[in-house]
């Protein structure tokens, strides 16, 4: 078990970090990492991503972490489950010390690991118990229960493993479309993919969206943007080529998926201070 960890002490707060990338799930899981600190810039904006979130908030019934702008304001529940998001969403953290044990999902891996149609999720977090029953109280005790943080990563790890034993997997053409729109980061004509597969249209697009969360064309514009994104971050060229490389039709087509998905402009996107290690803002 290969497990990263690190300390940050910034003006974003001070907390500790470990993160697992489990390779035996590798397509279904990005990653398994929990979260122990104190945040001094305590709302954080996310934006889609085309991935999923199973929280589990330890000593939540204090002070949970809170919705605030996105969808309803409201607490998180102690273990919660977040569909994939279409429009961006700020959270707060509690003003005291925090853990959070958090596992960035694939659409293939959810699917498989909860069994409900993925769009009923889309734009929504629900409590994990409205979701998998009893089995989200068993869970949360025995991660409590757990002697250390990384013996808490392993149990998730081997519950997830154990869960999706023998569960249906997603259709394989869904998986193929996946796999192709995420390769070509977005760029490549749905179409195409329905032409290699032969499938109806109709069909497929019903499919993909239960079995994804999102229609074909829209994960494809998220998968866009979020390289996108990570293209911005990473100190790419002029606003204009990006938007060109990354297949926009010119830098307004871009400003406007920026005002969609993330809720401000590129330059704010550019202004704004980045959570290491992390697809998120602080807001």
């Amino acid at each position: 078990m290969s497990v990263v960890s690190w300390r940050e002490e910034s003006e974003l707060g001070t907390w500790t970090q470990l993160v697992w990338r489990p390779s035996p799930l590798a397509g279904l899981v990005e990653s398994i990492s929990l979260f122990e600190g104190k945040l001094r810039r305590r709302r954080e904006r996310y934006y889609p991503t085309g991935e999923l979130d199973l929280i589990v908030q330890f000593d939540a019934s204090s002070e949970p972490y809170r919705i605030v702008e996105g969808q309803p304001a409201a607490p998180f529940p102690p273990l919660s489950l977040a569909g994939l998001i279409v429009a961006p969403v700020v959270v707060e953290a509690p003003v005291a010390t925090s853990r959070v044990l958090g596992v960035r999902l694939r659409p293939a891996g959810a699917f498989s690991l909860f069994g409900v149609p993925l769009r009923a999720l889309t734009g929504n977090t629900l409590d994990l118990h409205d979701v998998i029953g009893s089995e989200a109280r068993r869970l949360g005790e025995r991660l409590e229960e757990a002697g250390t943080d990384e013996a808490r990563l392993r149990l998730m790890g081997r519950w997830i493993a154990d869960r999706l034993a023998g569960r249906p997997r997603t259709d394989p053409c869904v998986a193929y479309a996946v796999s192709e729109i995420e390769r070509a980061g977005g760029r490549v004509p749905i179409a195409d993919i329905l032409g290699r597969l032969g499938a109806s249209p109709k069909r497929f697009t019903r499919l993909f969206e239960e079995q994804v969360g999102v229609k074909p064309k829209l994960f494809s514009r998220i998968v866009r943007f979020r390289e996108l994104a990570g293209a911005l971050r990473a100190g790419a060229d002029s606003l204009r080529h990006t938007a060109l490389a990354h297949g926009y039709y010119d830098q307004s087509h871009m400003n406007a998926e920026f005002r969609e998905f993330a809720g401000m402009s590129p330059g704010q996107f550019l202004a704004a201070t980045p959570f290491p290690e992390s697809l998120s803002l602080a807001d």
